[in-house]
């Protein structure tokens, strides 16, 4: 992914004229993580798949950018639960990707 998408703090440092500020909150340098986990704009997005996936699953889903971003699930979650995660993860990131 980091190949094809580059965040702004990186653009910043090819480009002089280019600013390091995350695009979509327009504040804080704009690092991957920054882009993907903490700008104010990328929480909404994660809190509403967040709360969607403990409404389908009715459970507590821990939120956290291991779950989220990289898709480590927990050991303790069933396998028919850990195939629903996993595959309503990987369209949330993908849809978040295309949007970027």
């Amino acid at each position: 992914f980091y190949r094809w998408h580059l965040p702004p703090s990186r653009i910043a440092r090819m480009f002089k004229d280019k600013s390091d500020k995350c695009w979509k909150c327009h504040q804080t340098p704009g690092s991957y993580y920054h882009m993907w986990w903490t700008c104010s704009e990328a929480k909404k997005y994660w809190t509403k798949i967040h709360t969607c996936l403990e409404k389908m699953t009715k459970r507590h889903i821990d939120f956290k950018p291991e779950l989220f971003l990289l898709g480590i699930i927990p050991e303790t979650y069933n396998k028919e639960l850990k195939y629903l995660i996993v595959n309503v993860l990987t369209a949330a990131r993908i849809v978040f990707a295309k949007n970027w």
